[in-house]
């Protein structure tokens, strides 16, 4: 079996979140609080803005749902979700996360590089020629989720992360990495500010989708139907699975 896959799957909550995805033919950038533990104990979090992906073969994802059948486990980033080909991250500019041990000579070089963008009042100046920051994230840490830490010693190492972190010109003078506490003052303030911005994609693009019931099925047809102008019959080759059913059967 392959280590990665073919496609980059986004994952998302709740079924109306992924009707959304499909009606705007995108995906809408947002910021995520980001933890960075570098060499030498020293700390950094931010808020990025962003769209990420994994790159994980689809018999490993069902330990990424977030109501995991007959384990009573909960799982971390939902029951939906909708495949895109490398072809299509690739033309987007999308890239791995570069992973990074806390203790590595590498973490230190990258706080370096944090710290080169700070001013007296740590506010960052200048993310031109730093753009592997945003990039950056450490092999293992705390997964939190809203304000309750679900795993203390995660491997974010086997999501394989893909991720497109928005270029400063192309969301006019909203930043893409601001100050955590801020961020967590007003998160839904930040967050509309790139609500305008997509990371578009076509119907041809789509691999597959992933929804939780299978009541659910023949209204993803009926949407894609209506935003692609295409008839249903000719929507069956998009794959459709449940989550339940890789569960069971992968």
């Amino acid at each position: 079996m392959a280590i990665s896959a073919n496609s980059l799957i986004h994952y998302t909550r709740k079924f109306e979140f992924l009707l959304g995805i499909l009606r705007n033919r995108g995906f809408k950038f947002s910021y995520c609080s980001e933890k960075l533990k570098t060499r030498g104990s020293k700390n950094y979090t931010a808020a990025i803005g962003m769209v990420s992906f994994c790159d994980i073969p689809i018999s490993d994802y069902k330990k990424h749902f977030y109501n995991k059948r007959n384990t009573g486990d909960l799982g971390y980033y939902g029951d939906y979700g909708i495949g895109l080909s490398k072809k299509w991250a690739s033309e987007k500019g999308l890239n791995p996360v570069l992973y990074i041990d806390q203790n590595s000579f590498v973490s230190h070089s990258l706080r370096k590089a944090y710290e080169s963008l700070l001013n007296e009042a740590g506010e960052i100046i200048d993310l031109d020629d730093h753009t592997p920051i945003l990039y950056a994230k450490n092999y293992e840490g705390e997964l939190v989720r809203g304000s309750e830490v679900v795993h203390k010693k995660y491997r974010f190492y086997d999501e394989r992360e893909w991720r497109l972190v928005p270029k400063t010109e192309s969301i006019a003078m909203n930043p893409p990495i601001v100050d955590d506490k801020k961020y967590r003052f007003n998160k839904d303030g930040y967050n509309q500010r790139l609500e305008n911005y997509l990371l578009k994609f076509e119907l041809q693009d789509i691999s597959y989708i992933i929804v939780k019931e299978t009541s659910e099925i023949q209204l993803v047809y009926e949407t894609l139907s209506s935003i692609f102008n295409r008839s249903i019959i000719d929507l069956q080759s998009i794959t459709i699975l449940t989550s339940e059913q890789i569960v069971g059967d992968f």
